[in-house]
């Protein structure tokens, strides 16, 4: 079965041509999904586009990898948190 590329998902693999310290460790690709790029586009008038991602390690091929997911960004909270609203 071949190789499906999840949307929103990459991964970052060593960089095996590295030969300065200005390369990167790792490279890589992200598959972004066209709805989570226009909705990104539709809420950032600035020009800046602010997008979340989060990272998990693994390994393929016997090479450790960063598998990353891309999402839209947390909304901060409508009111500044107290002591309240901690669960601890």
């Amino acid at each position: 079965m071949a190789y499906e590329q999840k949307p929103n998902w990459g991964t970052l693999w060593p960089n095996d041509y590295k030969k300065q310290d200005i390369h990167p460790d790792v490279k890589g690709d992200i598959f972004i999904e066209r709805e989570l790029l226009e909705t990104l586009l539709a809420n950032n008038p600035t020009g800046l586009i602010k997008m979340s991602i989060g990272g998990w390690a693994g390994k393929v091929v016997n090479k450790k990898v960063l598998n990353v997911q891309a999402s839209l960004p947390r909304e901060a909270p409508s009111k500044p948190l107290d002591d309240n609203d901690l669960p601890y």
